[in-house]
């Protein structure tokens, strides 16, 4: 009898401590940092990926709805540079366009104002109103840039703000400019879809591929590349869900960044093979590259881990860093596409949030640049996650309202011969 009851007395306490082990490695509750702390002490290697537990979006990330063109800032009187950390920040200049005029500008590290593109000069106010989408996305050396408008196209300018060219399509979001020039921007086409949805109408996306002159090459997309995936199951199902009117259409991917691998990285995995793309679709809370010639999707990433994501970019050792938006607080995330281990994050608990678009950028100094579009202000922030530059829009309206921003990205002063006497 005796024997029995502690048999039954081990395997109760064998139980309850695997069930307690789980709880504490699943839900990060004691005495789960103590036996990390004790292992590092020990020696033992822990396991350094970040664990992401994000909200679940609600059914409003399969609306196509219209983005906002400014935020209510509580500290209107925040104007242009705000930290500039001597030493600590990247050196480069800073090329951003906003979400208000169809203006872009170049500034320096102090925040002074070396160049201006708008366009205002080319596109009535018709083109440019109120909850049309648009950004530039590239400069080029010469004082070019590249840009897209919602619905109207993609567009060259020069340095002057004369168009050079428009490729006439439903664009948005992105226009990416490759190592030999060609172009590879976001389009929407719409089908019905019975089994997507029998009521709306469905809003898909491909990636137009144009040369460096604005022609078309071919066209890849999206939608079939994860239709013929193992990923299929993602596509949203809306039937008997309502949306907002009879004719609303669905978003199905809401795809709003494209990259293209310029091969250098091909010899750490296939995966980097010159050609192939990374794309993000905000819809699937996903990310993933496509093969440049074949268009099937070599690796997806991001569902349970990524809400409402944007701007995944490519990384000098394979990674790839993202601007995670999240339904109430945003961050930045850090994931190797060939383990999909979470390498690094920047996460603070309060006042970082941009509920649509932000952007980031790795500098030559190891810092990240983050755009929080919503709200109009960028940070450059050390690997510990110290602010060390800090700028804020300085266009701000009536009541606080404050621009927002797209995106910016530093780029190097020496390349850019257009500048002249305007360099710093």
């Amino acid at each position: 009898m005796k024997k029995r009851s502690a048999l039954l007395l081990a395997l109760a306490v064998f139980v309850g401590a695997f069930v307690w082990g789980f709880a504490t490695e699943r839900y990060r509750i004691f005495p789960r940092p103590w036996i990390r702390g004790g292992a590092v002490l020990l020696g033992q290697r822990w396991n350094r990926a970040a664990v992401l537990n994000p909200p679940s979006p609600s059914l409003v990330s399969l609306k196509s709805i219209p983005y906002l063109s400014g935020s209510l800032d509580p500290n209107p009187q925040d104007m242009g540079v705000m930290v500039n950390e001597a030493g600590s920040v990247a050196p480069g200049l800073n090329f951003f366009s906003t979400l208000w005029r169809g203006d872009a500008f170049l500034v320096n590290g102090e925040g002074r104002l070396l160049w201006r593109w708008s366009l205002s000069r080319e596109l009535s106010s018709a083109v440019l109103g109120q909850g049309i989408a648009f950004g530039f996305t590239h400069l080029y050396p010469n004082g070019d840039v590249l840009g897209f408008v919602d619905g109207f196209g993609i567009v060259k300018l020069d340095r002057e703000s004369r168009l050079l060219w428009r490729h006439v399509a439903l664009a948005h979001h992105d226009a990416f400019v490759a190592d030999d020039g060609t172009i590879y921007a976001l389009v929407h086409e719409t089908r019905s879809l019975p089994a997507i949805s029998a009521r709306h109408p469905s809003l898909l996306d491909d990636v137009v591929v144009l040369s460096p002159g604005g022609e078309r090459l071919r066209t890849i997309s999206i939608f079939d590349a994860i239709e013929r995936s193992p990923y299929a199951f993602l596509m949203p199902r809306t039937e008997g869900l309502r949306l907002r009117e009879d004719t609303d259409v669905v978003d199905v991917l809401h795809t709003n960044h494209v990259e293209v691998y310029d091969g250098r990285l091909a010899h750490l995995s296939p995966l980097f093979r010159r050609g192939n793309l990374l794309v993000s679709m905000r819809s699937l809370n996903a990310i993933a590259i496509l093969d440049g010639a074949t268009s099937q999707v070599l690796w997806l990433w991001g569902p349970t881990n990524l809400s409402l994501q944007h701007y995944p970019t490519i990384l000098e050792n394979g990674h790839i860093l993202l601007f995670d938006n999240g339904t109430r607080v945003s961050q930045v995330v850090q994931v190797d596409p060939r383990s999909n281990a979470v390498t690094w994050r920047y996460a603070p608990e309060k006042d970082f949030f941009s509920a649509s678009r932000g952007a980031c950028q790795r500098l030559s100094n190891g810092n990240t640049l983050i755009t929080l579009s919503e709200g109009g202000r960028v940070l450059e922030v050390t690997p510990a996650g110290r602010t060390v530059w800090e700028y804020a829009n300085p266009s701000v309206k009536a009541g606080g309202i404050r621009e927002n921003i797209f995106q910016m990205t530093r780029v190097a002063a020496a390349p850019l011969t257009f500048l002249g006497d305007s360099a710093p």
